[in-house]
């Protein structure tokens, strides 16, 4: 099944794409996707954790959503994906 990935600046400018898609298995999870992910793209998973940001962390710092929904980065592993569906990943949004 094919799914869709959209990455945000600056993630998208470190692993040269905005878009990506993916040809996954049937009953794969969000995490099966972020692996596919990383396995294309050799600075993805550094890249979620800062890289191409004024300071890198020892963490992911990007907002998933899957099909315009929110989903907690350690839920990714329990969240199925059908043909079709769209991953997000952004920087968050703050306002004051």
């Amino acid at each position: 099944m094919k799914v869709t990935v959209k990455l945000g600046a600056p993630l998208s400018r470190v692993v040269g794409e905005s878009k990506a898609i993916l040809s996954v298995p049937e009953k794969a999870t969000v995490a099966d996707a972020l692996v596919e992910l990383g396995a294309r793209y050799p600075d993805f998973e550094t890249a979620l954790k800062g890289k191409g940001l004024r300071l890198s962390l020892d963490k992911v710092i990007y907002t998933l959503f899957v099909n315009e929904r929110i989903v907690p980065l350690e839920q990714a592993a329990t969240i199925s994906l059908r043909d079709g569906d769209r991953i997000y990943l952004f920087l968050p949004v703050v306002g004051g």
